[in-house]
């Protein structure tokens, strides 16, 4: 073969590698999920009249939304570090429980992390029980506008479900 044949080949094998390497570049995009949400549990326990909460979600959600938060590129969630407390912070402005005018406060009980998941374990004390308690879920709301806040509500035996998206005022408890 000459020179002036083996160029037509090379220039393709040239695009070839290079749409590879473009493809290969765009991997963690296309494996990133498609849509923005948590699921929330919120158990209202009588006797001891406290609410406990169990909060789901995508763990490269929330690392995205404490690294926005912080300022800085890469916060990564560790049930052992000290981003626990940047998270109950983050927590306690974005998931509010309030009776009345006053705001309960979120005690950190612990965290999961489960594949690509996250598990937040919380708990509020209820002084008033459910009497006009409600809540405000804007949970990622400040990174993903498409995000939706699922809660379920369980009260002595009964449940209930809010969903929360952008906009949303807080809804009453019951």
């Amino acid at each position: 073969m000459q020179r002036g044949q083996r160029e037509p080949e090379m220039k393709h094998a040239i695009r070839i590698l290079s749409l590879w390497a473009i493809t290969l570049s765009l991997a963690p995009v296309a494996l990133a999920h498609r849509y923005h949400t948590s699921v929330t549990r919120l158990d209202y326990k009588a006797e001891e009249r406290i609410f406990e909460i169990t909060v789901q979600t995508f763990a490269d959600d929330v690392e995205a939304a404490l690294s926005k938060r912080a300022g800085v590129a890469n916060v990564r969630l560790d049930p052992q570090s000290k981003t626990n407390v940047l998270l109950l912070q983050y927590l306690r402005g974005t998931f509010v429980l309030k009776q009345g005018e006053e705001e309960l406060e979120l005690e950190w009980i612990g965290m999961e992390l489960k594949g690509h998941s996250v598990w937040f374990y919380l708990q509020a004390k209820a002084p008033a029980g459910l009497s006009q308690t409600t809540l405000s879920n804007r949970l990622l709301f400040d990174v993903f506008t498409d995000q939706i806040n699922i809660v379920n509500v369980f009260n002595s035996g009964k449940k209930s479900s809010l969903t929360f998206k952008r906009g949303d005022t807080p809804k009453a408890i019951s």
